[in-house]
């Protein structure tokens, strides 16, 4: 009795309840128009649901997408609902609900990222290596993997891969800043800081045929904006701020179209216009948080440390949960000399979910500045678990030292100097570590 009642549960059509007000008037018709045809045919919910993840509304998305799956089982269904369950941060449904789609590259792909965002880099590379397997070209795959390596301290293998890209047209600011990043790890400094000199906004947007479909269904605002941060997100700034430009006069008090056209003045060096842009946006949207905090990195730009970590901190205030606002109120705090206030900074980002190890080990410098070298180690030590980083090793080795184990610290230090024999930072470490020995 109890499968036929958990059957009859399946079949019936979820109850979605959604406030369309908040959604553009051609969004909002659209979707009220699909629910309308929406009541046994698999096919209308699958639409349905596409139409609620392709303006942000990941809950209803996934009932549509449960249901539309469980009336006629689809490989797309079931993968658009991974996506749509990751998008609410449920990757191990997510994870579990893609392995049935394993001919579909990007469902491969996905898997990978998802799980370095659970820190689970074996598997990811795993998977990486099937979607390679599938298609030796796969650049997100690539990529993926040649994070992987950055990440466990095997920098000159992501090298190879990425430049490999790189040989055959690959061009994205993201590639120069994972090319970069490997470099530096590699310890060629010089190459790494022309390929990192202009960042980057993250990874762009993967081919991928069935999420192009579930994006194709924004209407009015959604479509525009999402044209212009696919603009931004394949480097082509220009044409991401003229697209910007239309969309402010557009909509001239919007804070997410008003917060990226600032971006991308900023990443254009246009301090004054980024500046001009975000103080319109603050009048407007007081309360809109992500302003605040390019602010903080436009004033951070501009030299002026008390009024960029102000614009931080009034972002913590905003929305205690973000997690960049807390990194920047770090840096700022660690650059005015205030440990204190650095280490509980940092402390909080990481807590929030910041998982860059860059941030750990800056946590680990402001604890070893602020004499606290027990707990210092125990940061470069979650560093080095994932990086094989020359600071880390130089900043565990003066902790270790200044604990009283000068011997250790220089056993420590031999060791990594076999693998970095030329390495600057380590033959200074090695002194400061001497000398450290000799005061004791």
């Amino acid at each position: 009795m109890l499968g036929f009642t958990l059957c009859l549960f399946l079949l019936s059509p979820p109850s979605i309840e959604v406030d369309l007000s908040l959604l553009a008037p051609e969004a909002s018709a659209a979707i009220s128009r699909q629910q309308e045809k929406a009541n046994e045919n698999a096919s209308a919910w699958l639409q349905l649901g596409m139409l609620y993840h392709a303006h942000g509304l990941a809950e209803p998305a996934i009932a549509s997408y449960r249901y539309s799956n469980a009336q006629s089982p689809s490989s797309k269904t079931r993968y658009l609902l991974s996506v749509a369950l990751a998008d609410s941060g449920s990757y191990e449904e997510a994870i579990a609900i893609a392995q049935s789609v394993p001919s579909y590259a990007p469902s491969l792909w996905r898997q990978g990222y998802w799980y370095m965002d659970l820190g689970e880099n074996a598997k990811a590379a795993t998977l990486f290596r099937s979607a390679i397997e599938q298609n030796n070209a796969s650049v997100p795959a690539i990529i993926g993997l040649a994070r992987v390596h950055i990440s466990a301290g095997q920098p000159e293998k992501a090298i190879v891969l990425l430049d490999d890209v790189v040989s055959r047209g690959g061009e994205h600011p993201y590639l120069d800043f994972l090319l970069g990043t490997a470099y530096r790890r590699a310890g060629n400094r010089e190459k790494a800081s022309s390929l990192l000199a202009n960042g980057s906004n993250g990874p762009p947007r993967w081919d991928d045929a069935w999420f192009e479909e579930m994006l194709a269904q924004q209407k009015g605002y959604a479509a525009e904006f999402s044209r212009a941060v696919a603009l931004i997100d394949s480097g082509n700034r220009t044409g991401a701020r003229a697209a910007l430009e239309v969309m402010q006069k557009q909509y001239p008090k919007d804070a997410a179209v008003l917060n990226n056209l600032a971006t991308i003045y900023l990443q254009l060096q246009q301090r004054k216009l980024a500046e001009e842009t975000l103080q319109k946006s603050m009048r407007w949207n007081p309360t809109y948080a992500p302003a605040q905090i390019t602010m903080g990195y436009v004033q951070q730009a501009k030299g002026n440390v008390d009024l960029a970590l102000a614009y931080a901190k009034k972002a913590i205030q905003l929305k205690e949960g973000m997690s960049a606002a807390h990194e920047l109120a770090g840096k700022l705090s660690f650059q005015k000399g205030d440990m204190a206030s650095a280490v509980t900074y940092f402390s909080t980002a990481i807590d929030l979910g910041n998982s860059d190890p860059g941030i750990r080990e800056m946590l680990g410098m402001v604890l070893l500045n602020s004499r606290r070298p027990a707990e210092a180690i125990k940061q470069f030590d979650l560093v080095l678990q994932t990086v094989n980083s020359v600071r880390s090793i130089s900043g565990k080795a003066i902790a270790t030292a200044l604990l009283g184990r000068a011997d250790d610290a220089l056993g420590q230090l031999a060791k990594a100097r076999v693998q970095y024999p030329n390495n600057q930072e380590l033959a200074n470490t090695w002194q400061t570590v001497l000398s450290i020995k000799e005061k004791q």
